[in-house]
């Protein structure tokens, strides 16, 4: 879906991506990558290897002075496990799938630290070829149906979910709009939902909240920097941001937040220098500093 969706953005822009290729992307790819093809029935065999993930984010977590109730690590959302190629539909793929990453969603809830949904697969649907308005809205159900099964029994306050529309810095005009995708991201049995707020195509959006509600107790993470640019936002601008939401939904609802992570993957170079990357935090620490002094006047 992902390859189909990005031909859209390399057809409109094909100088630009002949250089971008060179060194970004798929240029920039540490190993040769192979596309995921479920060819079987599904099991999770990743025990051993999310314990390494929650020690290693536990540990930094002590190193820095977090406390684990205020630390998230990402997993993956069913949609994001390949295509299908042995199960006969794909909403029993999706589900199939959903039964066994329940089980890296819990172990990392157990561990008492917060899991992070991570769906960029989702806005994709409403840009995706071939596919009519009633088939985009199936196929969105389908993929918080199987979240939420994957979710059973986990409360939703352990849970984020973010969704974005990828890593690359791009002209990016084949994007769904946030008003496309929200009905679908607040159904999720999540306590907080994070996106894509300060990428300049969707840095709008937040108007959408004077009209939508969101769920009593349910917090928003807007993203007030970008992992597109090298830019380092003000912290001035990245306050602004806060105040925008803040405004609109209660301050006690708005936690800040990155647009994305700055590689979806160790397989990737990131775009952003990580240099850069820690600059945009303090930043963004910044920032919240200020919106919280002008939000508690103190």
């Amino acid at each position: 879906m992902q390859v189909k969706l990005f031909q859209q953005e390399v057809a409109a822009f094909p100088e630009y991506y002949a250089e971008y290729f060179k060194s970004a992307m798929l240029g920039g790819a540490i190993v040769k990558l192979a596309p995921v093809v479920c060819a079987g029935s599904v099991k999770y065999r990743g025990e051993q290897f999310v314990q390494r993930d929650i020690a290693n984010v536990k540990e930094a977590a002590k190193a820095a002075g977090i406390l684990d109730h205020h630390v998230f690590l990402p997993a993956t959302a069913p949609s994001g496990v390949g295509t299908n190629e042995y199960y006969k539909s794909e909403e029993e793929y999706f589900h199939a799938l959903a039964a066994e990453l329940s089980k890296e969603y819990r172990a990392i809830v157990d561990s008492g630290i917060l899991v992070q949904i991570d769906d960029p697969f989702l806005p994709d649907i409403f840009f995706e070829p071939g596919l009519d308005d009633a088939q985009k809205r199936r196929r969105a159900q389908i993929y918080v149906e199987a979240t939420n099964a994957a979710l059973k029994g986990i409360p939703a306050d352990r849970v984020r979910f973010h969704t974005c529309y990828g890593i690359n810095e791009g002209p990016r005009i084949y994007e769904a709009a946030l008003s496309d995708i929200i009905e679908y991201v607040l159904k999720i049995n999540a306590g907080s939902f994070s996106f894509e707020a300060a990428n300049p195509r969707h840095e709008h959006e937040y108007h959408l909240f004077e009209t939508v509600k969101v769920p009593d107790g349910k917090v928003l993470c807007p993203g007030v920097v970008t992992h597109a640019s090298n830019i380092v936002e003000h912290p001035e601008l990245i306050c602004e941001r806060i105040l925008r939401y803040a405004n609109l939904i209660g301050r006690e609802n708005v936690i800040a937040a990155a647009d994305c992570g700055f590689s979806s993957q160790a397989l990737y170079k990131t775009e952003v220098h990580h240099t850069v990357v820690w600059e945009k935090f303090k930043a963004m620490r910044d920032g919240a500093d200020l919106a919280t002094r002008k939000l508690w006047r103190h």
